[in-house]
Order: C-alpha cells, then structure tokens, then sequence
C-alpha cells in the first residue's frame, strides 16, 4: 500500500492499515520514544498511545507531512507530556556510577552495552528541550529548519539548544566515547 491507499484505509477504520503502520513505523517510533523517555517499557505506551491517537485524528490530517512526520509529532506531543506529568527518581551518583558498568579489560573501548548505558545517562542529564533536538537531529536526521517547524521553535533556537546539549553531553561522556572535543575524533582518525 502507498501512503495515500493506507491513509484512505485508516481513515476508513480499516484495521489492517493500522497493522501496516505499526508494521512500517512502530520499531523506528519505539526507539525515538526511548531516546525522549529511557524507559521501555514507557516507550512502548507511547508508541501505544501514538497509534490510537492517529487512529482517533485519522480524519484530520491533511497529507501536508508523511504519515511518519505526522505519527512522530503525535509521539513528540506524547512525550512532551510524559514528561511534564512524570515524577523523576533521584539516584545516588554513587549509585548511578555502578550501573553502568564494571571495569572492562579494556578500558579503552568499551563495549556496546556500557556505551548505550553512558550515552543515556547522558541524555537524561539533558533537559528536556535539549533532549527532543539531539533526538530529531541525530536520530531522525532531521534538518535545523524541519527541527524549528517541527518544534514550532526559531532556527537559532534550535541551534541554541543543540549547541548547549552538544556541550553538556562533552562533559558527561566519557573520554573514549566524545567525540566532540578534547581531541576525540583526532583519535579516532589515528587508530
């Protein structure tokens, strides 16, 4: 089905367009709402969420986006919300540096696991707004201005937020890992 049969379809209440959709889009959606919200099991009820909306406001949209730019801004809003109404947990710093991860045997390269670990950790120190612009621009791809039309934000305010979470997101990851300053991806070209 082309995006124009498979919108008529759920418009029509078809219920094997929203297999399509959730066939199409759901594993891109889910990993975009754990990025917005760390927890899976969280990410998923977005995602859940998400499709009912699209559902319910199916006869509302008016094709001027794909279906997924339309389903990502129900998921964005979705988290928005999340996030707003959710109460954070206070972890001990001690504590968060032993989930991460034992001593490796090599320091110097950590493994898949470790890295995702410390590169969520990061991101959860970020606010929320410098969180939605490392999410779009590096995990969705999106340009500045699609990011800004998306957000409802100016252009400088986007590269506002994505210069002050890249600088945050340099104090919070590891040496090995940054690979936006101290020489990081210098490093890297050398190996």
């Amino acid at each position: 089905m082309d995006e124009e049969q498979l919108l008529a379809a759920l418009k029509g209440g078809d219920p094997g367009a929203v297999r399509e959709l959730i066939g199409l889009y759901g594993d891109r959606l889910l990993h975009s709402a754990f990025l917005l919200c760390g927890n899976r099991t969280e990410a998923e009820d977005l995602v859940q969420d998400t499709f009912l909306q699209a559902m319910q406001s199916a006869h509302r949209f008016q094709g001027r986006s794909t279906i997924y730019t339309w389903l990502h801004a129900i998921l964005l809003n979705l988290a928005r919300h999340y996030h707003r109404d959710r109460k954070r947990i206070v972890y001990d710093d001690e504590l968060a540096g032993r989930e991460i991860g034992a001593a490796d045997e090599n320091p110097n390269q950590p493994d898949a696991g470790t890295a995702a670990s410390a590169l969520w950790q990061a991101l959860e120190r970020l606010s929320a707004a410098q969180r939605e612009v490392i999410v779009l621009r590096y995990y969705e791809n999106m340009k500045i201005h699609e990011i800004a039309d998306r957000l409802d934000i100016s252009k400088g305010t986007v590269k506002s937020r994505l210069h002050y979470a890249l600088e945050e997101m340099q104090k919070l990851l590891p040496g090995e890992m940054n690979l936006f300053g101290g020489g990081g991806t210098e490093r890297m070209e050398k190996k």
